[in-house]
């Protein structure tokens, strides 16, 4: 009776262990149900559909028609449930499925900003097509647009990917644990072969994995005149950072988190306890030079360079930077600038089109401030060494000088010299010699036609020089007082002129004229 007993006792506890088994390999809160498109229940009319007052942070974007956003409690935590099947697709039909939360983005890229997610994930199922490198469902990516083109108008820099791992006997045609990757671009804009796929870790069906991903700037240790864009993840309490490439270009810090692309089957993530905290800290930037005028060398070849006199004409470069088409003034327009010929007009950076060939920077006889796209430029300072570059709006291209000679704006490197520039002051024009400041001499109208008048704020005897760009003297007289008005009788024939103003103490001041 006892060994019966016994073996009916052996019998049930192995029973209960199969059953034990099964159930640990079914979560609570799994959908079991047959795989579908489309569901009624799943199907809504806009994206951001969405329960009252869900528990994760976030604005939904729910792409899928197979479920909506829904919400679970098991294990002592409340869930959202991010269910997506493969062509469910109800909105972009040619992008992949999604239930995903946006949150809003750091927009700021000075040093210290960032935009932080932290949570806990479950993943119960991912996207599977026969393990080919389609498998996998992404369940969270760093975002953020850069400057200067290429790629997509909104990409991901590191998408985080969950591939399926099967298991052996009787559960090989169940997905027990998940491979964790980072698949992150190679540069900005990257794709395809533009991206890399580096495997992070291995999570367990089911199993509760605490997640943090951070994404934003710091000083680049190596150079304090540089930052670096992170994008620094701590999954079940492994730590995987990652440094952005071209930093530079990055112009904000976002995440998304969820379900997202399902190529096969269906994918099953839930994620509890998500908060998100965003630091914006605008970029404290050398503001220029500006406030005098400047020989622009370049680094690399030490040439200078110089306006050709000639609208839409090829900017030049020149051995000496002693002539007035050599000089430069930095005229601020909103938050940029125009970069201003003293015997001509400011410079344009035209795209492939250009009338100097492609990219190729010209002269214009238009005077700053202007706000045109193609005529103002960011300009970025290396303190350590006192250069200069001279972005072309915010497009990622800097000027620089080709070993033709040409000078074009292209996409360069900072450790490429030929994008890179001194600002040399012009002795005879500095302000700390007491020369005559920009804001005590007015010229109007400007461009003038019949005539124009010169307003003195600050002194009241000068000699004044008119040239043409040739360098010829077209007007000379001194003057006394606070107000000198020109008449053109003919000698002012349309175009650019240089005025210079010499005070008794010999300083001097140049302003540009154009009549029309």
């Amino acid at each position: 009776m006892l060994e019966k007993t016994t073996l009916k006792n052996i019998i049930l506890i192995h029973f209960l262990m199969f059953l034990a088994v099964v159930t640990a390999q079914t979560a609570p809160d799994e959908d079991t149900s047959a795989i579908t498109r489309c569901t009624a229940e799943g199907t809504n009319p806009v994206r951001e559909t969405d329960i009252p007052n869900p528990v994760n942070v976030g604005t939904i974007d729910d792409r899928s028609c197979y479920a909506n956003y829904k919400e679970s409690t098991v294990y002592g935590k409340t869930w959202g449930v991010y269910n997506i099947t493969f062509d469910s697709n109800d909105f972009d039909t040619s992008l992949q499925p999604r239930i995903e939360r946006s949150l809003s983005r750091s927009s700021e890229t000075g040093i210290g900003s960032y935009a932080r997610l932290t949570g806990v994930f479950r993943i119960l199922e991912v996207g599977d097509t026969s393990g080919t490198s389609q498998d996998g469902t992404y369940l969270a990516q760093a975002k953020g647009k850069h400057t200067g083109g290429g790629g997509s108008p909104d990409p991901a820099i590191c998408l985080y990917l969950a591939k399926p791992v099967y298991g052996t006997g009787e559960d090989a045609d169940k997905q027990v644990s998940f491979d964790i990757y980072a698949e992150r671009i190679l540069y900005r804009g990257g794709e395809g072969d533009g991206r890399e796929i580096v495997f992070l870790k291995n999570v367990k069906k089911d199993e509760e994995t605490n997640f943090e991903l951070e994404v934003g700037f710091k000083e680049d240790p190596n150079d304090v005149s540089k930052k670096i864009q992170y994008c620094n993840a701590v999954i079940g309490g492994d730590t995987f950072n990652w440094n952005i490439p071209e930093p530079e270009r990055g112009t904000e810090s976002g995440i998304r988190y969820g379900a997202y692309r399902v190529k096969g089957g269906r994918a099953q993530i839930r994620w509890a306890n998500t908060t998100y905290q965003k630091v914006e800290n605008v970029e404290v930037t050398n503001p220029g030079p500006i406030g005098d005028v400047y020989k622009l060398k370049n680094v690399a070849t030490g040439q200078y360079l110089s306006d050709s006199g000639v609208s839409a004409s090829a900017v030049i470069m020149s051995d000496s930077g002693e002539a007035q088409n050599n000089y430069w003034t930095f005229v601020e327009s909103g938050s940029l600038f125009n970069i201003d010929n003293e015997t001509f007009g400011i410079l344009r950076a035209p795209g492939a089109g250009g009338p100097g060939g492609a990219y190729v920077v010209v002269s214009t006889t238009k005077e700053g401030p202007s706000s045109d796209g193609d005529k103002v430029w960011t300009i970025h300072y290396n303190e350590s060494n006192d250069t200069y570059r001279f972005e072309s709006g915010s497009s990622g291209r800097f000027m620089y000088q080709e070993i033709n000679g040409n000078v074009t704006h292209i996409s360069a490197m900072n450790t490429d010299d030929r994008s890179v520039w001194k600002a040399i002051a012009v002795e005879s024009l500095s302000v700390d010699e007491n020369a005559i400041l920009a804001s005590d001499v007015r010229v109007f109208p400007n461009p003038a036609s019949d005539s124009f008048t010169i307003s003195l704020k600050t002194i009241n005897h000068v000699t004044v020089n008119i040239y043409d760009v040739l360098g010829n003297t077209i007007f000379k007289s001194e003057f006394n007082g606070d107000t000198i008005q020109i008449r053109n009788k003919g000698q002012f024939k349309a175009g650019v002129y240089l005025i210079q103003l010499t005070d008794k103490n010999n300083n001097k001041y140049h302003k540009k004229l154009i009549v029309k």
